[in-house]
């Protein structure tokens, strides 16, 4: 352990340190100037007013402190906020007041121009495009008064800018074909719940077997097809489905997954919410800068290797499948066809569609409904856009490539993980049918097919200049990933990601030929000592992009970047790999132990509902602030907390009505 310790203390003081500038950094204008939403959209005098959330982007001028101290602060660009992106919510009615007493000259003085050039904000003007009536009534007026209240202020500095949209007092909203489609499925769902708790209650009083116990009833299936079918919607029916503990010996061995699964989603959920945050407004950014500049924030950055937990999960269940499915076919014929190797493949990917999208389409569905809301500035940027992208790219998501088509209007965009892991899941079935008929020639196979993922990571990062890490900057999570190349080609693209996934695979062909063999891990003393070695050598490994993120100064080198950017994803697939075999083998004495407790059973059955949904439940709440909000340790797990037990809660409520009748139903067409 002591040598580990060094080498931790000796990455975290690899990088230079940053002091940031408070006396500077109070000579820029805040990010946000957002005037009282509530009171502007009130009538007052008789007469009601506009309230406009307009986008800024401030002009250079070498001459001006508030500037330098700009071009300055913003050049850290990893760690800091764009501090020449300023947003304002206007009452246009303050507005007018303020610019009573200028004249002409004045007022002609305080328009430095239209806000063209930014392509991010572009994004935001064409999803909004029914503003633009807004946009041209109201553009000089938003303009000149937001750059009177930089120079009253005394910044000196102009700003160009643009509105985004406008609000006005008794907007309503109307119900059109997509909101009344979502009710439609609603009552549809709601019907089907009561019809089949219905008949489910009435079939259980009809037994006379007393000595049949109530659960027992709800885990037998009626001999009526049709019963069958308008049961898998019983609400009580579908608790135990989820509460039912794993069959067989594999289900048992693989149950703590259901750990991994939930704490895997905590962390997601902890980033995401985060990531919201920034989204929305703050009213002390230095705070979150600061933490970026210490090993909190290189921790933080390296979370994003927890993507990596659910491709090799995702691997590893598919091969188990599939190695299921394929004994029980070869016990009946000893070689396959084309035609049938063809058709397996075909029903493999169209169950998996079916159970993965119908849930993930009714969220999408739910994500695009406009409703009446207690609105507030920020509501339509950061709700309202989400909304807009999703009636119009919807069907990049069901389709399973929105992590590279529409990637600047992305909807659902946790969505990409879906896509990659729907990429991913069809080339690994292609390549283990392959081994299956090549037999002879499998471990070649996945061995050449191992290291060109492990090394393609390697090649793309070099080739096309990507940075080592991937860094979610401040200012690329307030601006929604929109436009971020290092995101869209580096963080999400299934070539990339496609070695970790491929380790998932490997890990159950070695589980399994373990458990063949009854070959027991927990007795061989070395593998013991490996697996709990590789505890303290993951959490060591996340601190290795330290002297990357945190070296300001000069870029890495190109070779040996593209070289970290290819093993820092693939050996934590590896390290994880070799963790969730071990465990499967009963290693781990209280590790596993407590990974197996039978509230993990539900929590991790519950994940996928609450991935696809906790970004809309996060956007909820954080898109109604009137002012911004203290970023701070309480507030930062107050709505993680509030985000992770609303996501959970609504994913129960998916399961029972939603995904279990779903899963079901598939059953019973198998």
């Amino acid at each position: 352990m002591l040598p580990q310790i060094v080498s931790l203390a000796a990455i975290l003081t690899a990088a230079q340190c940053f002091q940031l500038n408070m006396t500077q950094f109070y000579e820029m204008p805040q990010l946000y100037d957002l005037d009282d939403y509530d009171r502007c959209m009130q009538e007052l005098d008789g007469e009601t007013s506009s309230y406009c959330f307009v986008r800024a982007q401030v002009q250079p001028d070498e001459s001006v402190a508030a500037w330098r101290a700009i071009a300055e602060i913003s050049r850290y660009d990893r760690h800091h906020f764009d501090h020449r992106q300023l947003y304002f919510g206007l009452c246009l009615r303050e507005c007018e007041a303020s610019l009573a007493g200028l004249d002409d000259a004045e007022l002609e003085s305080l328009l430095p121009g239209l806000l063209t050039e930014n392509e991010k904000v572009n994004v935001y003007l064409g999803l909004f495009a029914m503003e633009a009536q807004n946009r041209e009534q109201h553009q000089r007026l938003t303009s000149a008064c937001l750059n009177w209240r930089l120079k009253r202020r005394g910044f000196s500095l102009r700003a160009k800018s643009v509105v985004e949209y406008c609000d006005e007092a008794g907007r309503v909203v109307q119900d059109d074909a997509w909101n009344l489609t979502f009710y439609g499925l609603l009552c549809g769902l709601m019907v089907l719940a009561s019809l089949g708790s219905l008949v489910d209650l009435l079939l259980k009083r009809r037994r006379h077997d007393k000595m049949l116990k109530e659960r027992d009833h709800y885990k037998t299936p009626p001999k009526s097809l049709a019963q069958q079918l308008l049961l898998t919607f019983s609400v009580a029916r579908n608790w135990y489905r989820l509460n039912q503990e794993p069959n067989g010996k594999i289900g048992r061995e693989l149950r703590f997954l259901d750990c991994f699964k939930f704490f895997s989603m905590f962390m997601v959920i902890f980033a995401h919410t985060n990531w919201v945050i920034y989204e929305s407004a703050i009213s002390n950014p230095q705070d979150p800068e600061r933490l970026l500049h210490t090993a909190a924030g290189t921790l933080l950055v390296s979370g994003s290797l927890i993507t990596v937990t659910f491709f090799v999960i995702s691997g590893l269940l598919l091969t188990i499948n599939w190695l299921a499915v394929a004994r029980t076919l070869q016990s009946k014929a000893e070689s396959w066809t084309f035609l049938q190797y063809a058709v397996l493949f075909v029903k493999f990917n169209v169950f998996r569609y079916i159970r993965l999208t119908v849930p993930y389409a009714f969220v999408l569905l739910l994500s695009g409904v406009y409703f009446d809301t207690a609105g507030g500035p920020l509501w339509r940027h950061i709700y309202e856009r989400e909304q807009l992208a999703c009636r119009r790219n919807w069907w990049t998501n069901l389709l399973y490539i929105n992590n590279f088509v529409q990637t600047d209007e992305r909807c659902l965009l946790q969505g990409w993980y879906l896509a990659a892991d729907t990429q991913s899941f069809v080339l690994s079935l292609v390549l283990l049918m392959l081994g299956h008929r090549f037999a002879k020639w499998s471990k070649q196979l996945y061995a050449v097919i191992l290291a060109i993922f492990m090394a393609l990571p390697v090649l793309l990062t070099y080739a096309l200049d990507y940075y080592p890490i991937f860094v979610p900057t401040p200012q690329t999570q307030k601006d929604s990933f929109i436009g971020d190349r290092q995101f869209t080609e580096f963080y999400t693209s299934s070539l990339m990601n496609f070695g970790c996934y491929f380790c998932g695979v490997l890990a159950a062909l070695v589980y399994d030929q373990l458990a063949l063999k009854q070959y027991k891990l927990r007795e061989l003393r070395s593998f013991q000592l490996l697996w709990f070695a590789l505890i303290p050598v993951g959490i060591l490994w996340l601190f290795t992009a330290h002297p990357i993120f945190q070296h300001y100064y000069v870029a890495p080198s190109a070779i040996w970047g593209a070289i970290y950017a290819g093993l820092q994803r693939n050996l934590w697939a590896f390290g994880l790999s070799i963790f969730i075999v071990g465990m499967a083998g009963k290693v781990g004495w209280i590790f596993r132990k407590f990974a197996c407790l039978p509230i993990f059973r539900i929590l991790g059955r519950l994940t996928y509902g609450a991935f696809i949904v906790h970004l809309l439940v996060a956007r909820i709440v954080l898109a109604t602030v009137r002012e911004p909000i203290y970023f701070g340790t309480g507030m930062m797990f107050a709505f993680i907390f509030f985000t992770m037990t609303v996501s959970y809660l609504c994913s129960f409520l998916l399961a029972i009505f939603l995904e279990l009748p779903v899963s079901s139903l598939l059953k019973l067409m198998r």
